[in-house]
């Protein structure tokens, strides 16, 4: 089975590493930090305790899977896991890169005989554990060698090689902005429903049932509301904050990018949720810790 050394035990990659393990790969794992190592190192994963480590563990071409925090983080990497890669071997960034930095880095790894694969990666946590859709853009006899891990850590038709090195990324970014704009809408859709709950006498949790099941507007982001509102009824220990989020950079370059008005709204009102909490911010922020663990101020 081939193997793959990965990169960055955050919440995400430490479920995409279990999932990878439940498939059969030879995988080994290597974060900053050990808390994460130890972790699922007694999940019986092999792990290292550098990178030069990792690049020397595994078969060519060697397959490196990167799942960091977007940005400078992923050059830092690059920078030192390069040296030590050779001809043919393939990188892949997991993370929620920016399309223009995903271009640049696949121009410089080519120049060094290196393919790079930039891939979108939506599904929250439990879809890294059990099932992800994944957006891949990059060199194509790279997703051909790896289109098996692909398929095994998505969904049935939940991954697609969509082209060049950005691509991937882009795709997942205008993914990101519609994510905004449906949380958006839950939003004001639930202040709307509180706003009227008492003069007309319905339940919120049965709205939010029948919402989930059988409705136009059914689907994961209600499911895990009602999830998020059966365990925390009226959301009372979420103080209505929204934290700013590692896309948020991104979404903002978008809006900048496109004609993207109810993007720039949604946006805003994550923001406005900094200095006024806000039942929407409540909302929003529930979802966010359903769907990625994402910490909710209280």
């Amino acid at each position: 089975m081939m193997n793959i050394g990965f990169i960055g035990l955050g919440k995400m990659g430490y479920n995409m590493v279990l999932n990878l393990f439940d498939h059969d790969y030879e995988v080994v794992a290597y974060n900053r930090s050990l808390g994460p190592r130890k972790r699922i190192a007694r999940r019986g994963v092999p792990t290292v305790a550098s990178l030069s480590e990792l690049t020397h563990s595994l078969k060519k071409p060697r397959i490196i899977w990167i799942m960091i925090t977007a940005g400078r983080p992923v050059d830092m990497v690059l920078s030192q896991v390069v040296p030590h890669l050779s001809k043919e071997d393939i990188v892949i960034d997991g993370g929620n890169s920016y399309f223009e930095d995903s271009l640049r880095r696949a121009r410089l790894l080519k120049s060094k005989g290196i393919r790079f694969l930039g891939v979108g990666v939506s599904g929250g946590v439990s879809g890294a554990r059990h099932g992800a859709s994944m957006m891949v853009g990059g060199d194509a006899s790279a997703f051909q060698k790896t289109k098996r891990v692909f398929e095994d850590l998505c969904v049935k038709d939940g991954v697609a090689f969509l082209g060049s090195a950005g691509s991937g990324h882009y795709v997942k970014m205008v993914h990101n902005a519609i994510e905004y704009g449906m949380m958006g809408a839950i939003a004001e859709g639930m202040c709307a429903l509180k706003d009227k709950q008492k003069c007309l006498g319905f339940s919120m949790s049965d709205v939010l049932k029948v919402y989930a099941n059988g409705s136009i507007i059914e689907g994961r982001l209600m499911q895990w509301l009602q999830k998020a509102w059966k365990r925390d009824p009226g959301l009372k220990g979420v103080k209505g904050i929204v934290p700013v989020g590692g896309t948020e950079a991104e979404i903002k370059k978008l809006e900048k990018l496109s004609t993207m008005p109810i993007l720039r709204q949604a946006r805003k009102m994550r923001v406005a949720s900094r200095t006024i909490p806000s039942f929407c911010g409540k909302v929003i922020a529930s979802l966010r810790r359903e769907f990625g663990g994402h910490d909710t101020k209280k």
